[in-house]
């Protein structure tokens, strides 16, 4: 890198440390003097609404039953919440959507050689838990897992990253004809199978390996809250990098009678089985693994020496798979705005579950029913929100965010136009460390909420739990940069990738998007395990943080639905744009630095890449905001008493996020169209900052990268243009 662009990151910083924080309370941030005293007596009747009782009395009925997407417990679910908020005094009803979705017809897995062994598929139950013995789960499958039959031998990938496969190759070895063994970690499951496929493997087996989940991590259930060795993840294969939703409607919605894609033909989607299994059963696989022996890192928790293979370890796989179309139900429930009636403020929670899901989702729906109660009482007290409030309860996000997905698909322009923000709750709760997401515009409005809502363990705040975290976290992964000062910590919001429902709304549509849920050590995802008893035992005992969540979402639905002013801060979003465009830098740096491996004269060397254009696009944001972010603060603390300006202002604050847009997508995956944040193409679940950039700088793709570049740096200066205009709408200081 030149000396030009380390004085140019130089100013930046610059810039960034001398830009004015909030001079308003965050705590009431968007509500004018005149509005506070009255939002505060509003919260507080919200907030007083939640109690353990209800949140134990929702859970218990939601997971009486496994309720997989597509199927008439499903439906049931579907029902009962929207009764529940009819009962809250909210209007609702269903939503439904014709979807094409997979359950397992037969499946079945042997190992052949050294000797013939039938691997099991179902989980083991036990007599502390009456739900593990249930008639009605779904053997192990993947959703939108391929059907077919494969016999070979067996090769070891760790977990089957990209990085993973080619430290494979450095070994000599290669998965072409055989079946890979992985286990679950590090990436989203379906690039596993994607990342497989590509190089020539026939199969995938995943597995969760007790280092990660089990016995390494705690005790094992039901002594303790981690997975027992019967104990299966399932989940969907979809290629979520590359788009969510139903794999036939890419981009519409699967409305009835909506065109479909060649159903033998779908992108996104594996053509090679694949199939889940405890670690109690991979580990007879693994120990008929001879070959080498496994690469640092690749060594799991399993008590004996892991070994790559191939052989003499074959085994036999076959998966018969029941396509079809299906109804699932989305309940939709709306509480009409006032003053800014056609402004929607979004909060979301999928229902659907693989089996039980006391976690995930139904921890979130039970913070979600109680949050709804709470709305309804300060309904009834008078309360008004200025913007329509939406309260979405999604189905079938488990086989790839297909409810969420195909209902913004099938509301994109509207929401487009009237969209403020979206709030997401998945699994609420399994412990009681507060962990957020989103985009960083949201980091004040979230602060200020979680500052208002009591850790009844610590008797701190929430918020003061979560920045304790988060500076521990800080000082654990700051790197040692001798170049440039260490910054001071600074708590922001983690950026959000994928693998819930806030996908649609922030990649495809720009609508800035916020998750949070309170988490502990919980190892039965996706298992027959996650039941109530796991639940009651282990994770929330007391519903103490179901009610905690409940309130949190309710606040922030409150604020965000009735503040004055769009509370939307943009300082924070330029922070964290700066903080990742030097860690993307530095790395870039370090691998330029690196050596070229001899054996390897086939792999492009790494990019010298050019960040000028970015750098000084990044700037102009960086120094829009501060005065956008001053503006704002000034209007709220004065007020507006032009009702028609503020509406112009609060939409020209909340469209901000819309022109980091590129109508043509990222590249190989025109479905996500946001340039600065998205989920990373080879990681699935984690976010890419810039990730056209970083996509260009993995592939080592030059033209890529000066293509990228030059669009981040034009939605930049898009963005900055945006947030001066906004900012001349709150007049002369």
């Amino acid at each position: 890198m030149t000396c030009g662009t380390h004085t140019k990151l130089a100013v930046l910083s610059s810039l960034l440390a001398s830009s004015t924080l909030l001079a308003a309370s965050p705590k009431t941030l968007g509500f004018f003097p005149s509005s506070r005293e009255s939002e505060a007596r509003f919260e507080a009747i919200m907030s007083a609404t939640p109690t353990p009782e209800r949140e134990r009395k929702w859970l218990r009925w939601l997971t009486e039953e496994p309720h997989t997407a597509g199927t008439g417990q499903g439906k049931k679910t579907a029902e009962y919440v929207r009764d529940r908020l009819k009962e809250f005094g909210i209007v609702a009803e269903l939503v439904p959507y014709e979807v094409f979705l997979n359950y397992p017809k037969q499946v079945s897995l042997r190992l052949l050689k050294p000797e013939p062994i039938e691997l099991s598929l179902e989980e083991r139950g036990d007599i502390r838990d009456k739900d593990s013995f249930s008639g009605d789960v779904f053997p192990g499958f993947h959703g939108y897992g391929a059907s077919g039959k494969a016999a070979a031998q067996v090769i070891y990938v760790n977990y089957g990253t990209r990085e993973d496969f080619e430290q494979l190759d450095g070994l000599g070895l290669s998965v072409v004809g055989k079946i890979a063994l992985v286990r679950y970690g590090k990436v989203f499951r379906g690039l596993k199978v994607r990342e497989a496929q590509e190089r020539g493997a026939i199969g995938v087996i995943i597995f969760s390996d007790p280092a990660d989940d089990g016995y390494m991590k705690g005790d094992v259930y039901p002594d303790g809250p981690m997975r027992p060795e019967t104990a299966l993840q399932r989940g969907s294969v979809q290629f979520l990098s590359e788009g969510p939703g139903d794999p036939t409607t890419p981009g519409w919605a699967s409305v009835q009678g909506a065109r479909r894609a060649d159903a033998t033909k779908l992108a996104g989607i594996p053509r090679i089985p694949s199939l889940p299994i405890s670690y109690g059963e991979a580990s007879k696989i693994l120990k008929a693994l001879a070959g080498q022996r496994v690469p640092e890192g690749w060594q799991g928790g399993l008590p004996f020496s892991y070994h790559v293979g191939p052989g003499p370890a074959e085994v036999e796989m076959s998966v018969t798979m029941d396509y079809a179309y299906r109804t699932i139900w989305n309940v939709i429930g709306t509480i009409s705005g006032g003053v800014e009636k056609d402004r929607w403020v979004i909060l979301g929670n999928h229902r659907d579950a693989w089996v039980y899901g006391a976690v995930d989702p139904n921890s979130g729906t039970a913070s979600l029913l109680e949050t709804a109660r709470g709305l309804g009482e300060a309904m009834k007290a008078g309360w008004v929100p200025r913007r329509t409030l939406i309260l979405a309860s999604w189905d079938a996000e488990e086989y790839g965010l297909v409810g969420s997905t195909e209902w913004v698909e099938d509301h994109a322009a509207e929401l487009s136009q009237k969209a403020v923000a979206y709030i997401n709750l998945d699994s609420s709760v399994t412990g009681h460390a507060l962990d957020a997401g989103g985009i960083p515009s949201l980091r004040d409005l979230f602060m200020g909420a979680a500052a208002d809502v009591a850790d009844v363990r610590t008797g701190k705040t929430v918020l003061d739990l979560w920045t304790q975290s988060e500076q521990s976290e800080w000082a654990k992964e700051a790197p040692v940069d001798l170049e440039h000062p260490q910054r001071e910590f600074y708590p922001n919001l983690r950026l959000i990738g994928s693998g819930s429902d806030y996908t649609a709304f922030l990649d495809n549509l720009g609508i800035p998007a916020l998750d949070f849920s309170f988490d502990g050590p919980y190892g039965v995802y996706h298992s027959v395990f996650d039941d109530i008893t796991w639940m009651e035992k282990f994770g929330d005992p007391e519903y103490l943080y179901h009610v905690a969540a409940s309130r949190l979402y309710g606040l922030l639905a409150m604020r965000l639905a009735g503040a004055d002013l769009v509370p939307l801060r943009y300082v924070p979003y330029a922070r964290r744009l700066q903080d990742d465009l030097d860690e993307i830098r530095r790395s870039a740096i370090i691998k330029r630095r690196m050596p070229r491996t001899p054996s390897s004269p086939a792999v492009k060397p790494p990019l010298d890449p050019d960040f000028t254009t970015v750098i000084e696009s990044l700037r102009d944001f960086v120094t829009a905001a501060g005065e956008l972010d001053d503006a704002l603060d000034r209007v709220d603390s004065s007020g507006m008493a032009d009702s028609g300006r503020l509406s112009r202002l609060n939409d020209s604050v909340a469209r901000i996020e819309r022109e980091f847009l590129d109508p043509a997508g990222l590249p190989r995956r025109p479905w996500f169209k946001h340039t600065i944040v998205a989920p990373g193409y080879t990681v699935g679940y984690g976010a890419w900052t810039f990730p056209g950039i970083v996509h260009a700088l993995l592939d080592r793709d030059q033209a890529m990268f000066d293509a990228e570049a030059k669009k981040v740096a034009a939605r930049l200066h898009a963005a900055a243009s945006a947030a001066r205009a906004a900012a001349a709408l709150c007049g002369a200081p």
